[in-house]
């Protein structure tokens, strides 16, 4: 399954980005240029990953353009609800040390919010 890229923010300010699929090399391609878009144009981003069943290194490079792009906006970026295969590659490839990840969106918006 392609990656999908879907995205809201919240009455609090927060913009939820809501990935679906898989985000290998073809996904991350396909979904670079928005995502990047929308890291440019917001602060307070939660990246929800609980429907990506699979993240290569050029998923995590995405990722990880976007979350600098926010911050040197003076912004942050989190990650909540990656499922065990995706945490355990976000953690191993030290990604958890550049972007909070969350199991809860509650714990997530309080940081964002701060």
């Amino acid at each position: 399954m392609a990656i999908d890229l879907k995205y809201d923010t919240l009455p609090n300010g927060v913009t939820v980005i809501n990935l679906t699929g898989t985000m290998d090399a073809l996904g991350a391609q396909a979904i670079d240029l928005r995502f990047n878009a929308i890291s440019g144009s917001q602060t307070k981003i939660a990246v929800n990953m609980e429907k990506v069943d699979y993240l290569s290194s050029m998923g995590i490079r995405t990722i990880i353009m976007g979350a600098k792009v926010v911050q040197r906006n003076n912004g942050k970026m989190v990650i909540v609800q990656p499922s065990p295969d995706v945490e355990k590659v976000l953690t191993e490839s030290g990604v958890d040390t550049l972007i909070p990840i969350f199991q809860e969106m509650d714990s997530a918006e309080k940081l964002l919010l701060e």
